[in-house]
């Protein structure tokens, strides 16, 4: 019988007090490829440490052995490099990064498992570099800045930067947040090969389309406990294996729609006031043309989604609506009928902001309240004291979202789905005009997205507009009046939903 390379013997793990998984056993022998699966906060996350060998089993409390090189052996040392993980929280890391890297240097800093190559590469390393880059169809990508590249670009760099040193097992965790439907079963029929041509994978997800043919076992998990475990009946999932496309929204005008002009189209209440008007805007970021010509505007009572592929300008299109960013000379944004007189700080009052990176930044034990009231400052962890109003406008928040019971839990403590729930309420805290959500349902299982989706109809009934981003269409909240499709930094289309969904 094959010797297991990890086994778990009913183990559990406790973080700060808290027994998050609990009584695991569970084995990964040569040649399977595990989908772990589960909700926000049945412990996937967890176990993948666990696995890793980032956290240890509570003490007296189950066993866990390696035998990766053929040695049985209870130390974690070198796991972690046997066992690379590629993230979107590993992605993140890379964007906030002062430094500039090439995409060439982040592959190269797989061989150390750091964010930096500390030596000398040698020729036969330099060439595992382009064989791994050709493999994930980054070869073109080598010499550009990573910082540069779209989600997608850089997601494959950072599979190419785990499998440069030839790894027994890739761990990924949900890799396929905010990655757009092209892109994502593009990058599905990569790992798939990945997987026939030897690397076991250990794989986590929220959607179950995302699990590739060559996954031999599931393990789903509930509560901390696992609840299934064994192998997987092989699905078709389309063509080649890879998962079918998403159908879009429908819309008005068909294909041969309305495209860029906002005056060709009809509007929902045409006569409410205006929101939002950008006109010839172009953005330049490092000399390089993001948006182009851009003209689009926004009413009271409509609620827009705002889809495209990877790299297309849609949420540096949410800066530009935000005032992050400026319009190159000769374009323009207006907002709320403002004029010149008023400064982009009493514009920014009026709108609130959600994005998955906004939640990477909460890492303080602080309560659900503390989280919400945050928003009031503009700030990150705890706060100022709060006015007794700000306090009143928290707990009202709380009971029209439906969120009451989470405003004292410890945030840390709370599902992801929970927490970006509470980041809705964060951006309200100032009773904002238009709400504006970066891929609000990316890192959020089925039931999670579903209350998303009524937390933001709840918002819209109350009278913000929304103003929300994602790769996924069939996530968006019933109230979506109006679809804009980027590509290329250009609006493509931009008109009213029609027969509903």
């Amino acid at each position: 019988m094959k010797r297991p390379l990890v086994s778990l013997h009913d183990v559990d793990v406790a973080l700060d007090g808290k027994t998050i998984l609990r009584g695991v056993s569970w084995r990964l022998l040569p040649g399977e490829s595990w989908a772990i699966l589960g909700g926000n906060g049945s412990g996937k996350s967890t176990l993948l440490r666990l696995i890793r060998g980032e956290l240890w089993p509570a003490p007296g409390r189950g066993k866990r052995l390696y035998a990766l090189d053929g040695k049985e052996q209870t130390s974690a040392v070198g796991v972690k490099k046997a066992m690379p993980l590629v993230s979107p929280e590993l992605q993140q890391r890379y964007l906030q990064q002062e430094w500039r890297l090439t995409a060439r240097q982040v592959i190269e800093s797989g061989f150390g498992g750091g964010d930096y190559v500390y030596q000398r590469l040698t020729a036969s390393q330099k060439k595992q570099v382009e064989k791994t880059a050709r493999l994930m169809g980054a070869e073109h990508l080598l010499r550009r800045n990573a910082q540069e590249l779209s989600t997608g670009e850089l997601r494959r760099v950072l599979i190419a930067r785990a499998l440069v040193s030839s790894p027994r097992v890739l761990v990924c965790d949900e890799i396929c947040d905010g990655l757009d439907a092209a892109a994502r079963a593009s990058l599905l029929a990569t790992l798939d090969r990945v997987a026939r041509n030897g690397t076991q994978l250990l794989f986590t997800t929220h959607r179950s389309d995302e699990v590739v043919p060559a996954i031999t076992h599931r393990l789903v998990l509930e509560h901390g406990r696992i609840v299934e475990c064994g192998r997987t009946m092989r699905s078709v999932r389309g063509r080649k294996g890879q998962p079918p496309h998403p159908g879009p929204l429908p819309l008005g005008g068909g294909e041969g729609g309305p495209t860029g002009d906002t005056g060709k189209f009809r509007r929902h209440e045409a006569s409410s006031p205006l929101l939002i008007r950008v006109a010839r805007a172009s953005v330049f970021l490092s000399s390089r043309r993001v948006l182009r010509d851009v003209n689009w505007q926004m009413r009271t009572g409509e609620h827009w989604a705002v889809l495209g592929p990877n790299g297309a300008g849609k949420s540096t299109f949410l800066k530009l609506v935000c005032g992050d960013l400026r319009p190159a000379r000769g374009g323009k944004v207006e907002r709320f009928g403002f004029t010149p007189r008023h400064t982009i700080w009493e514009a920014k009052r009026r709108i609130g902001y959600v994005a998955p990176d906004l939640q990477a930044a909460y890492r303080a034990d602080v309560t659900g309240a503390e989280v919400i009231g945050s928003g009031f400052f503009s700030s990150v962890g705890r706060t100022r004291r709060l006015s007794a109003k700000q306090q009143q406008r928290i707990v009202d928040l709380t009971k029209e979202l439906g969120i009451k019971p989470l405003a004292g839990r410890d945030a840390s403590r709370l599902s992801y789905g929970e927490f970006r729930q509470l980041l809705i309420a964060r951006a309200l805290v100032h009773e904002p005009r238009l709400l504006v959500c970066d891929e609000p349902f990316d890192g959020l299982d089925q039931t999670s997205r579903r209350s998303m989706a009524c937390i933001l109809e709840r918002v819209a009934a109350n009278g913000t507009s929304l103003l929300v981003v994602t790769h996924h269409a069939e996530d968006l909240p019933a109230c979506t009046t109006h679809i804009a499709r980027l590509a290329s930094g250009r609006i493509e289309f931009q008109g009213l939903v029609s027969g509903g969904r």
